[in-house]
């Protein structure tokens, strides 16, 4: 089914993400299934003041595992994502900020305790996994790519912008992992096709083998003023230049990120598997972000703003009552599907269906969809404000992934997102198993399993 919608041949992108793997480039001994323990979030128990589980990611794994439908050995581990990494899209200041200064790391999770520790425990159990979500988002968009689909069992940080994080998210994985993806996209066309890459009007300079942006290659000195000049995001990133300044020709953005994010020609050409011939070595990878969390995926949004990034569309389906209501953020929605709070089950799928609809008839077909699946939907959850069953949680993931197999045709990448009901993790495993079986994703156990 997925396999056949591969956008590349196995393998065609493995030299971008050298610095996001252990070991060797999955085989097929290897689900497209990321995940590391270090996602979880254990720290005195303080983690249990806020709502959201930050250890569900474990549960869901136990469950599928228990179900015989995946196993640990199974899944690809990721590396942590390194300052350097995030400076393709965060803004030099904010990363200083938040690995700095405790008084950040509380307002971004929503957990004041947090700024009365040291810096040193903060780092060792709450930022170091988000990192190894980011890494995780980034190498499963890879993944997705090449094998026809992809699930993170962690990330969907999307509220989180260049110059700022909130609601439990730190760092937008989700545009971090397209701006990798387009990049590796345009090495792996350039690698395969020789010339083809620079006869089609691409600007070799960034598209690096083994970062995310040529200009990162001088990021080495971490939050250096060198790496700020050569890659790193807009200094101040105030809101005023969201969606405005975004990558004009006169700011950082004019060298390693613009090259990259937006006028770097990423492409679908020589390197792809089963979608071969489909484009040109040159092509930019056009990509739908499906944001089903309850709330405004407002930092992806501004993102997208703030690098003014072409063929990146957003259909995004939230709580018109909760937080952020970012209005600067909604100008980036194409295909918005705004819900009133206590929105039941059955309005819920209809809206989802007239919104794929929608997307279908007003947007180019995508070549990946990244999947936001947050659960925060559930009736009962304390901050989603929606009343949507947990059948129609499952429903609802299925007929995503149905409109990528069979309207869009086009790998899908799945994120966990948001989800703060008790019963978050048993949904979230009771929809992978229920879409393990229908699209037969589950491998049989290697031998003496």
């Amino acid at each position: 089914m997925f396999s056949q919608l591969a956008k590349f041949r196995p393998g065609a992108l493995a030299a971008s993400y050298r610095d996001l793997l252990s070991g060797a480039w999955p085989d097929s001994s290897k689900l497209p299934v990321v995940y590391h323990d270090s996602y979880n979030i254990r720290f005195l128990g303080l983690e249990k003041l806020h709502p959201f589980d930050s250890c569900k990611y474990a549960k869901v794994l136990a469950g599928l595992q228990k179900q015989g439908l995946l196993h640990k050995a199974w899944t690809v581990k990721p590396r942590q994502a390194t300052l350097e990494v995030l400076a393709d899209v965060h803004t030099q200041r904010y990363i200083g900020d938040i690995h700095a200064h405790p008084s950040t790391v509380a307002q971004v999770t929503e957990l004041a305790p947090l700024a009365c520790l040291p810096m040193c425990l903060l780092e060792r159990f709450v930022l170091a996994p988000m990192r190894y979500h980011v890494g995780g988002t980034m190498l499963a968009a890879a993944l997705a790519l090449e094998r026809g689909w992809a699930v993170n069992l962690g990330g969907g940080m999307h509220h989180a912008a260049a110059d700022r994080g909130m609601g439990w998210c730190p760092f937008d994985d989700i545009v971090l992992a397209v701006r990798r993806a387009r990049a590796a996209a345009h090495a792996a066309d350039a690698a395969s096709a020789g010339t083809a890459g620079a006869a089609a009007g691409a600007d070799p300079g960034p598209a690096s083998t083994s970062g995310p942006a040529a200009g990162n290659a001088g990021a080495g000195a971490g939050l250096g003023a060198g790496a700020g000049a050569a890659s790193g995001p807009v200094a101040e990133g105030t809101e005023g230049s969201s969606g405005q300044q975004g990558l004009g020709s006169s700011g950082p953005g004019a060298g390693g990120r613009q090259g990259q994010g937006q006028g770097q020609a990423e492409g679908l050409g020589q390197g792809r598997g089963q979608g071969q011939g489909q484009g040109q070595a040159g092509e930019r990878i056009k990509v739908l972000v499906i944001d089903l969390d309850a709330h405004q995926g407002n930092g992806v949004e501004r993102d997208k703003l703030e690098y003014d990034m072409a063929d990146f569309y957003i259909l995004d389906a939230y709580n018109e009552g909760v937080f952020p209501a970012d209005r600067l953020a909604k100008s980036a929605i194409d295909v918005p599907m705004p819900l009133r709070p206590l929105t039941p089950t059955a309005t819920y799928l209809q809206l989802l269906d007239r919104a794929l609809e929608r997307a279908a008839e007003q947007l180019p077909r995508p070549d990946l969809v990244v999947y936001n699946a947050g659960t925060d939907v559930l009736e009962g959850d304390p901050l989603g404000g929606l009343a949507v069953s947990a059948a129609g949680v499952i429903q609802r993931d299925e007929r995503v992934w149905r409109w990528c197999l069979e309207t869009a045709r086009c790998p899908v990448l799945m994120l966990l997102s948001g989800g703060y009901a008790p019963e978050s993790a048993a949904v979230i495993t009771a929809s992978l198993a229920n879409l393990f079986r229908t699209f037969r994703l589950g491998m049989a156990p290697p031998a003496g399993e």
